[in-house]
């Protein structure tokens, strides 16, 4: 069932198009990411569902009520659209304690003192900030601070959730720690949550589905899986992952009865579907599925290698084919050195095929 329905959303800024006819159903109960470069409206996108921002068309369909609709003439407050929304910069209130920040919204609503007691506690406790309710936000972690606007919007009990980029001034530690804290609170509430980030980490490891905007278009919605195997044009595939996937200019060939594509000096055995035969292509490949080994194999492609990077759990080596530069990833530490002579390889069913005119994804 979809709890909100975006049709033919548009938005425009003095003429600069922000988001570009989007078409969006995000089902009841799930965690979609807004995923993107920095202005490819997704944050704008979030807006117009917060009612913090005016579609310029198009119509936006939360539950069983319309919030807003070019046609009808129907424009629903931010106010009355019960949504919780979670700023960048947390937007905490300075002069007021934590539970003080935490109840407002339920004091607002005039709730009984004994029901706004029960609920601060129990958002302090899924937020693990029992015992710091008297504290100022200054007296806060940053970590701490994004779990009291956390709190705060689990306490005002809303039907949805919006994030916008809620971990982005938080260190590296502390992203991977509230990310786990997100996904465990979204298990636990089964709020429908819309999330807004530039992170491809963060969007992979904590969605149901993932959009993929860019320049206010929808590129791709899939699930974390789709997105990242399945890449539905290049400029997706060459912005999800890290390190950044391998694309490769070439052509396909039929020789003596084989399969084969060519780039450059590497001549590589596929099997692709006979009309995709005698023409260029771009072929995409991910570092992890590219294996690597020091004896000399003559199936396997002779390279330099021309960096190491290890990161400790995982090695990040670049090798060299003539003018050609590839990327791969192992686990854990490699005994390899730049300048080292290697072989690599990869299975021709680890690869993706894309028209080179079009960047769509072929298959």
């Amino acid at each position: 069932m979809d709890k909100i329905v975006l049709s033919n959303i548009s938005k425009s800024y003095s003429g600069i198009s922000a988001v570009r006819d989007l078409t969006l159903n995000i089902r009841e109960g799930e965690f979609l990411t807004l995923l993107g470069p920095s202005g490819c409206g997704k944050t704008t996108t979030l807006r117009m569902i917060a009612g913090l921002e005016d579609p310029d068309s198009g119509e936006i369909i939360v539950g069983d009520q319309t919030f807003f609709s070019i046609k009808r003439g129907l424009y629903i407050p931010p106010e009355k659209r019960d949504l919780g929304f979670i700023f960048q910069s947390y937007a905490l209130w300075p002069h007021m304690t934590v539970r003080k920040n935490i109840s407002l919204g339920l004091e607002e609503k005039k709730a009984d003192k004994a029901k706004i007691e029960t609920t601060v506690k129990n958002a302090l406790g899924k937020v693990q900030l029992e015992g710091l309710e008297d504290r100022y936000p200054s007296e806060l972690s940053g970590g701490q601070q994004q779990r009291v606007a956390v709190a705060r919007m689990v306490a005002a009990e809303p039907q949805i959730f919006l994030m916008d980029e809620p971990l982005s001034n938080l260190d590296a530690m502390l992203r991977i720690g509230m990310r786990a804290e997100l996904k465990h609170l979204h298990h636990e509430l089964g709020a429908t949550t819309v999330y807004v980030t530039h992170d491809q980490n963060e969007a992979l490891t904590l969605s149901d589905r993932i959009v993929v905007m860019d320049s206010g278009i929808l590129r791709q919605i899939g699930t974390p899986e789709e997105i990242y195997k399945k890449s539905s044009d290049l400029f997706v595939a060459k912005f999800v992952g890290s390190p950044q996937i391998n694309i490769l200019e070439g052509r396909t060939r039929s020789e003596n009865n084989e399969q084969y594509f060519l780039s450059g000096s590497i001549k590589k055995k596929i099997s692709i579907p006979s009309e995709y035969l005698d023409r260029d292509l771009t072929v995409t490949v991910r570092p992890e599925e590219i294996k690597i080994k020091s004896e000399k194999d003559a199936d396997w492609l002779d390279c330099t290698i021309y960096s190491v990077l290890p990161a400790g759990s995982e090695t990040i080596i670049t090798v060299k084919k003539d003018e050609m530069d590839l990327t791969l990833k192992i686990n854990g530490f490699a005994d390899f050195k730049v300048d080292d002579k290697v072989w690599i390889d990869f299975n021709h069913d680890q690869m993706n095929y894309y028209d080179p005119e079009t960047e769509k994804l072929l298959f």
